[in-house]
Formats: C-alpha cells, sequence, structure tokens
C-alpha cells in the first residue's frame, strides 16, 4: 500500500456522534471527531475520505463539505477528499468552481466531487428556490463549473444562469486531479448523467441490481459517446463487520433504523412534499421505502446490498459490487448516534482484514 493510502477504499465521516452539550459547543465537539475519524481512517490505510452536505436539522448538520475539506486537507495531508454529494442547484456556479479550484491547490491528493440536486423541500424552501427547476439548475450549474474548470476562457447563456463576458478561472485548477461524478439511483439518472460527461456516483440505497442497471446504462452511453468521464465508479454503501454475521446485522439493524428515523425526519417522508414536483415522481416510492426501514423489521432485505457480517462475507459483497463495475468503495460507519467505539471497529477490521482478502 502506498503512503496516500489504498486508492479503491474511503470511508465516510459526519457529525453523528452524541454530544453532551447542545448547540454551538456540542457541534463543535461533533466535528473535532470528524476530524478525528479522519486521521483514524487516514492511519489505517484509506485513500479517501468523504463528506456529506446537510442543512438545517440533526441529520448530518454538515452545510459545507468543501469547508471541511479544505481543513481535512491541511490536517490529513496526502489522503484523497471527497462529497457524497455537493447539492448543485443550491451554489452560485462561478463560486462553486473558484472554491473547487482553490482546494486542488491545497492538497496534492485526489478530489473526488460527487454532485446531487437534493431531496429535501426545507433546504430548498429555506433558499427560495423551486424544486421543480432542480434539474435544469442542476445541469446548468454543472455545466458552467465543468467549462471554468478547464482553466481558458469561458463564457455561457442558459435559462437560469449566465456568464455575459468570458472570463479564466484564478487560481488555475489542478483539473487532472478533479473528479467529478453525478449521483445516481436509477438507470434514467444514469444515461443523463453520461450524457452530460459526468462520472457515476452509486448509492446502497439503491438495491444491487438497480446499481447494475444503472452502470450497464451508463457505460453503454459512455461508449457511444466514445469514452467515458472519469476512469472510476465510487459506490457509498453502509458498512458494519463483526465475529459474525449475526452480530454484525444485529448491530447494524440497530443503527440504521436510527438512521432511518433521521431520513424520515429531515425529508418529512410523511407530508409526501414531492407529490407535485415534476422530476421527483421516482422520489416519492423510494422515500416511502425509506419510512418503512424506520421499523426495524423491514431492515433484513436492506443488509443485502450493504457491507454487513464477518470479514470473509463483506469481502465477497466487495467483490460482488466489483463485478458489476464499482471500483472506489467509500463505506459509511458514520450513522446517527453510532458511538466512535464502533464506528472506528468497523473501519478497522475492513482495513486489517477485509481488503487483504480483496
Amino acid at each position: 500500500m502506498s503512503e496516500r493510502g489504498d486508492a479503491a477504499f474511503g470511508f465516510t465521516v459526519g457529525p453523528v456522534m452524541p454530544a453532551a452539550e447542545k448547540g454551538a459547543a456540542g457541534d463543535r465537539a461533533r466535528y473535532r471527531e470528524m476530524l478525528e475519524d479522519c486521521r483514524y481512517g487516514q492511519a489505517l490505510g484509506f485513500g479517501s475520505v468523504w463528506a456529506l452536505e446537510h442543512h438545517f436539522t440533526d441529520y448530518y448538520p454538515s452545510p459545507s463539505p468543501l469547508l471541511f475539506l479544505s481543513h481535512v486537507a491541511a490536517a490529513c495531508p496526502g489522503l484523497g477528499l471527497g462529497t457524497a454529494v455537493v447539492v448543485l442547484p443550491w451554489y452560485e456556479p462561478v463560486r462553486f468552481a473558484e472554491e473547487l479550484a482553490m482546494l486542488s491547490l491545497l492538497t496534492d491528493a485526489e478530489l473526488h466531487i460527487g454532485l446531487g440536486r437534493g431531496v429535501a423541500r426545507i433546504e430548498y424552501d429555506a433558499r427560495n428556490i423551486d424544486m421543480a427547476h432542480s434539474r435544469e439548475l442542476f445541469r446548468e450549474h454543472y455545466e458552467i463549473a465543468a467549462g471554468l474548470l478547464r482553466g481558458e476562457p469561458f463564457s455561457y447563456e442558459g435559462s437560469h444562469a449566465t456568464i455575459p463576458r468570458a472570463v479564466t478561472l484564478r487560481p488555475g485548477p489542478a483539473r487532472e486531479r478533479i473528479h467529478l461524478y453525478g449521483a445516481c439511483n436509477n438507470p434514467g439518472t444514469a444515461e443523463r448523467m453520461a450524457e452530460m460527461g459526468l462520472g457515476l456516483l452509486c448509492t446502497s440505497a439503491s438495491p444491487f441490481a438497480q446499481n447494475e442497471d444503472a452502470i450497464r446504462a451508463w457505460k453503454a452511453i459512455g461508449a457511444a459517446r466514445g469514452g467515458r468521464a472519469e476512469p472510476g465508479i465510487p459506490l457509498w454503501v453502509h458498512c458494519f463487520i463483526a465475529d459474525s454475521e449475526t452480530e454484525a446485522r444485529d448491530e447494524a439493524i440497530t443503527h440504521l433504523a436510527a438512521f432511518f428515523r433521521a431520513v424520515v425526519a429531515h425529508y418529512e417522508t410523511h407530508a409526501n412534499p414531492w407529490k407535485d414536483v415534476p422530476t421527483y415522481e421516482r422520489n416519492v416510492a423510494q422515500m416511502e421505502r425509506m419510512e418503512a426501514m424506520a421499523d426495524p423489521a423491514n431492515l433484513p432485505p436492506f443488509l443485502e446490498h450493504q457491507l454487513v457480517g464477518a470479514p470473509a462475507q463483506v469481502a465477497a459483497q466487495v467483490r460482488r459490487y466489483r463485478a458489476i463495475g464499482v471500483t472506489l468503495f467509500a463505506i459509511n460507519t458514520a450513522q446517527p448516534g453510532r458511538p466512535a467505539a464502533s464506528r472506528r471497529r468497523s473501519m478497522e477490521r475492513f482495513a486489517r482484514e477485509v481488503i487483504p482478502l480483496i
């Protein structure tokens, strides 16, 4: 393994740990523990750390993943930096491209920037942005960011965003180390990402077969276009490792039930805020499934496409995902309320016992 760690395996961090204090003091403690998780994961030999973006609730309250990752760049030199995801419709695209260019120079590691369009109504309403325009905003903001990150004079005219005068990014980005991926949960989305020239970021929120279909669809469009945007396909996936399958599944059910309760609260699934929003039709059914999984009795089928079990079982699941095209794993041990000892135990066992089997 190189001094930069194993590039095929990363880990997720989030402000998920219980804190003794409320408000700013408690959140400060959570962010400090996130940073300790980063140091711990790098010492274990992981190649990258992945941060999330969410706002206003206790569900991963990390509103600026690039700001956090710039701190990680200084604290953990050489550790790859990833997002799962930056919600692009909420960003002024020129500013986003500038900040990404700066981050590419504040580290000499790889940047794996997952992009998405967001699902939570509260996060759109707070910005007075109409969710019905999210797909158009995502496309235009991506086209602007990607154009500017080429480091050449660039102008743009769109329905929602315009750069009337050609400008060139300063600082110039280290473009060869910036990898951009579109978050995907179905083949239709994968095709749109491929048509835009975006890489693909999969998530284990989708069943295994759905990810397989999405990867196949993305590769088909990429082949027709004469190549693909990025050389790798990351997967964000929950991870619980124990001595036995039964022990790992029991631990997973405990913490994933809490995870889905946080999902239900954050996304306000009871109100079905997507029922009349164009392009969010698939999210209605997806969020109904997530609401059901807040009940531990409904979780066992979900575990079948996570990394849950004894080390040999987890290694077999990694090989299964690799067989359909996944090349980079962002394992998630950071579920809301999961104690540090549990998070780090699965991280350590993955690094020391699973990776050698693969």
